[in-house]
């Protein structure tokens, strides 16, 4: 069986001028009375004569006429016939573009509860035992709270603990409230003592110290410290360290322990006493190069004698021999015996508030090389500062003789009464015009008192000095 020929485009126009003239009305009559025809009978299939029948009406008309034909109809020439038109490539329709998703809705972050507000640390309640010694009494108490400083800071040694409680300060003066509590093993006697009990402060050059004793007992003895700066501007800041050792009693020396020490004109020498008793007369300073270092400040006596006492116990005893015929006792055992020898010893930085008044500004005062720079006005204590001129005439030297030893000075209270405050200390810096030589060039002084009781500064309206008015604020 052959396949039915189907004629190319090209061939059906070979046709077209043996054709008869197309008559486009005729052939949609004749085709729309065929497929109304076709619809109303059962459709056979046929396929030989629907091959025929395509082929006839392909010959018939041109491809063109066919088309014009079929477009009329709105294509129902091409679908009786059976013809399938080429399948136009399918153009999608651009898928719309996908909504964007509407921004995410924030929620609003609960609102932060405001912080509460941490207390204010409450200054600490000052000591009893202070408060009694100084005479302060409980209004003026409350008052110098802001300069207490609570420490409470322990350090044990051979049973004994040292506790530091607190201080109360201002920029040159501080109170040390401390406690020692001993163990049963101690003996119990009322004349115990430390053979040292002393303070060291920082990088801080002049400074002094002196100690009281506010509670003994049995069990425990408690300590109050109080410090004295001396031509520096603050104790404020600087690291403190109390240290104390050996607890017990000064040796009572028998005569045997005794030794006198015979010292001659123009015939200096050196003597060492060792710890077990024994004495060097003469030595030589390989002797003395073969000593530990010293364990205490020099100790210069008038008559030409000086002692250094080593770290391990020997005393260095020497006499210039420039002081004539002199005699001296020395002591072949130590001047201490410790019932508990032990050290105990604390540091902490002084952190306090300067309750103080000021009065700053440049005022000549006692003498016309002496400018006054500042006053300072604390319930504790008062200072003055001096700068003295460098300008020193050839052959005379500043010194502290500069400021008069009974100067006076008042505290003006509101009332209008005026307090008058001694003069207790001063101190300060300089140097030496001529290396090696006794004359000392003053150029910074520091004069003050620490007062015997607190005073109440909101009662204070001036310090006066010499008649001068200084107000302080």
């Amino acid at each position: 069986m052959t396949e039915p020929h189907i004629p190319t485009e090209r061939e059906l126009d070979a046709l077209l001028h043996e054709q008869p003239r197309f008559d486009l009305e005729a052939v949609k009559r004749r085709t729309l009375s065929r497929i109304g025809a076709t619809a109303e009978r059962p459709v056979k299939r046929r396929i030989p004569l629907r091959g025929f029948l395509v082929a006839a009406v392909i010959c018939a008309l041109s491809i063109s006429a066919v088309a014009a034909a079929d477009y009329a109809t709105d294509g129902q020439i091409t679908r009786a016939l059976g013809i399938r038109k080429p399948q136009m490539e399918a153009v999608s329709e651009p898928s719309p573009a996908p909504e964007k998703a509407p921004p995410p809705v924030l929620e609003p972050e609960p609102p932060v509860p405001p912080m509460e507000p941490q207390p204010v640390q409450e200054p600490p309640e000052l000591d009893e035992q202070i408060a009694g010694a100084l005479q302060i009494d409980s209004p003026q108490a409350q008052r110098l709270r802001p300069a207490v400083q609570k420490i409470e800071q322990t350090a044990e040694d051979q049973g004994v603990r040292m506790t530091v409680l607190q201080t109360l300060g201002d920029p040159t003066c501080l109170y040390i409230k401390l406690r020692f509590d001993f163990p049963e093993a101690v003996p119990y006697k009322e004349f115990l003592e430390f053979d040292d009990l002393y303070i060291s402060l920082g990088d801080a050059n002049s400074y002094g110290w002196q100690e009281t004793i506010l509670e003994q007992d049995e069990r425990s003895v408690t300590y109050l410290l109080s410090a004295r700066l001396y031509g520096e501007k603050s104790l404020n800041g600087q690291t403190i360290t109390v240290t104390a050792q050996n607890y017990g009693h000064p040796h009572q020396y028998t005569a045997d322990e005794v030794v006198q020490l015979a010292g001659e004109a123009g015939k200096p020498y050196t003597s060492i006493l060792y710890p077990d008793g024994t004495l060097d007369w003469e030595v030589a300073e390989e002797d003395l190069a073969a000593l530990p270092p010293e364990a205490a400040p020099l100790i210069t006596y008038s008559q030409g004698f000086t002692i250094s006492r080593r770290e391990d116990g020997s005393k260095v005893v020497s006499y210039d021999g420039e002081h004539g015929d002199q005699m001296m006792e020395v002591y072949l055992v130590p001047d201490f015996d410790a019932v508990v020898a032990g050290k105990w010893e604390q540091s902490w930085t002084l952190s306090y508030q300067d309750l103080s008044l000021y009065w700053n500004g440049e005022t000549e005062l006692f003498d016309p090389r002496l400018t006054l720079t500042e006053l300072r006005l604390s319930p504790l204590s008062w200072s003055a500062d001096f700068t003295a001129t460098e300008n020193v005439p050839e052959g005379e030297t500043l010194n502290f003789d500069l400021i008069p030893k009974d100067w006076d000075v008042q505290l003006r209270r509101r009332d209008g009464s005026l307090t008058s405050q001694t003069l207790h200390c001063n101190g300060g810096s300089g140097s030496s015009p001529v290396p090696n030589e006794a004359g000392f060039l003053v150029t910074d002084i520091t004069a003050g008192t620490v007062f015997d009781q607190p005073i109440d500064l909101s009662d204070v309206t001036a310090v006066i000095i010499e008649g001068k008015q200084f107000p302080v604020s």
